[in-house]
């Protein structure tokens, strides 16, 4: 059984360095300069968008927070600095029944400086707490070490299952 969907208030996430606000169809100007670096897509094998409208409908479908069949919750988050409200990437966890996968894109300008990390943990903690999830997952591609890295710092850990081309993490029950 899924839990309940939130309220708007309840979205919303602080961090030391970071805001993680619910994502809106208004947040593709923000994000769009991030997502059309080809670098991003990889190792998802996702195109850069062709423009912000084409983002702005993929943000417009996420924003009910929940899937067209209802049978998954998909919460999505902005990722922004708080010192300056900059758009830095965003997050997004799929609830199901039985499992929550997360994942998480930042800019290439933004790398290497903690904030998928940051963000991540932060993410955790909130479906741990706010949605009493108990089961966390991530997909990783086995050739994306930077994601690998930001998987164990937030509690993930790698089995031995493959999903579509990419490796099941699993957060570590809590000790």
């Amino acid at each position: 059984m899924l839990p309940e969907l939130p309220a708007d208030d309840r979205m919303s996430i602080a961090t030391e360095r970071l805001d993680l606000v619910p994502l809106t169809g208004a947040d593709a100007d923000d994000l769009f300069s991030l997502l059309e670096d080809p670098m991003l897509g990889r190792f998802t094998g996702d195109a850069p968008p062709d423009d912000v409208e084409v983002v702005r409908e993929r943000f417009a479908v996420w924003e009910p927070r929940r899937s067209p069949d209802g049978g998954e919750l998909w919460l999505n988050w902005v990722v922004r600095r708080r010192d300056d409200g900059r758009a830095v990437g965003h997050l997004q966890a799929t609830v199901g029944d039985r499992e929550t996968s997360i994942a998480w894109t930042i800019g290439s300008a933004f790398q290497r400086q903690g904030f998928a990390t940051e963000a991540g943990r932060a993410i955790v903690a909130w479906l741990r707490d706010t949605l009493a999830v108990a089961s966390i997952v991530g997909f990783i591609h086995p050739d994306n070490v930077a994601s690998q890295i930001v998987a164990r710092r937030v509690g993930l850990r790698p089995t031995d299952r493959p999903r579509d081309g990419e490796i099941v993490w699993e957060l570590a029950p809590p000790s």
